[in-house]
């Protein structure tokens, strides 16, 4: 029994912790109508936000939206046919089901300010969202070695969710600080909810990424590891596009882009470290310490530093057999 085989019976489970997951997953079931978003109206049309954030907003809602659309869409079509052992489809189809969650949160600010549903795809008028769009999608189809394909596949997967969304929570979360004053706080909370669910989503890819590799000791070689670093920096240049895009009118005062481009570069290194390779951009500290305080209480370890330390230990226990 593997990974790709169909699972004969409900019991015994092979992956009991992809079974886990699922719970764990759906324990934190939230909907978009816990959302309160009157406030958030009230300042976009009182004056409370200046030109410039309300300009910088609208670019990365823009996309958010989208880009959890890419996102679910992958989990059905590119990993469910693919993936047949049913606990681990248990897990991709609790993560699957919350993205759509996650489109509907964030498609509330847009619908509650009235705007007209072609908002949703102006996205494409600009190269440097429909350049991103388009390389979140760029899944590996390989007949030939499909084992090494959906490697591939399970790496982008954590760029995406880990990295690609990471890059607009941070800039949304900034509204909420003091410093920045108090702003957009229901818009706000989706975003950690949602920062929280793809936490534990990159916890889940990374784990069957480990398992998949380890079914498939063959695939791991030089050209595997070179294709993937090359991935995540094609990745991290076209965040930094899209970010000068959204700065283009200014920016928030209290966010800086030089700080948004570090940070883009510490998660993506995070990310393959969870992955068992070498970081490439060795930024080690974050440079936006603050969004680790912005998830909330003791969950700030467990999201931003306790589960990348403790991937981080288990891919140096030498359960990899390879080196990065």
């Amino acid at each position: 029994m593997s990974l790709v085989e169909t699972s004969t019976a409900y019991k015994p489970f092979k992956y009991p912790e992809f079974v886990n997951f699922a719970v764990e997953h759906e324990s934190m079931f939230w909907g978009e109508w816990e959302a309160s978003l009157q406030r958030d109206v009230n300042q976009w049309k009182d004056g409370t936000l200046n030109d410039s954030e309300k300009y910088h907003i609208t670019q990365l809602l823009r996309l958010f939206t989208h880009s959890d659309k890419v996102v679910g869409g992958s989990h059905v079509d590119v990993f469910l046919p693919y993936f047949k052992n049913n606990e681990a489809r248990m897990g991709i189809l609790s993560i699957a089901n919350r993205e759509s969650t996650h489109m509907r949160a964030y498609a509330l600010l847009n619908d509650t300010l009235g705007l007209p549903e072609s908002e949703y795809s102006v996205f494409l008028e600009y190269f440097e969202m429909a350049d991103k769009a388009e390389y979140m999608e760029k899944f590996e189809l390989d007949n030939s070695d499909p084992a090494y394909a959906m490697g591939l596949n399970l790496a982008r997967t954590v760029m995406n969710e880990g990295v690609s969304l990471f890059s607009a929570f941070v800039q949304l979360l900034n509204y909420q600080r003091p410093e920045a004053g108090a702003k957009m706080k229901g818009t706000c909370e989706i975003v950690e909810w949602s920062i929280r669910d793809e936490s534990k989503h990159i916890e889940y890819w990374a784990s069957l990424f480990r398992k998949h590799i380890e079914e498939n000791p063959h695939i791991v070689t030089d050209k595997f590891k070179a294709a993937i670093y090359e991935m995540y920096r094609v990745g991290v240049v076209l965040e930094d596009k899209v970010n000068t895009l959204a700065y283009r009118a200014g920016g928030p005062s209290t966010l800086l882009q030089e700080d948004v481009a570090k940070y883009i570069r510490y998660i993506a290194d995070r990310r393959l470290v969870l992955l068992g390779l070498k970081p490439n951009w060795n930024i080690k500290t974050n440079p936006i310490p603050w969004v680790d305080h912005i998830i909330s209480g003791d969950s700030q370890k467990n999201f931003f530093e306790g589960r990348v330390t403790d991937y981080n230990q288990n891919g140096l226990t030498g359960e990899w057999g390879w080196a990065a």
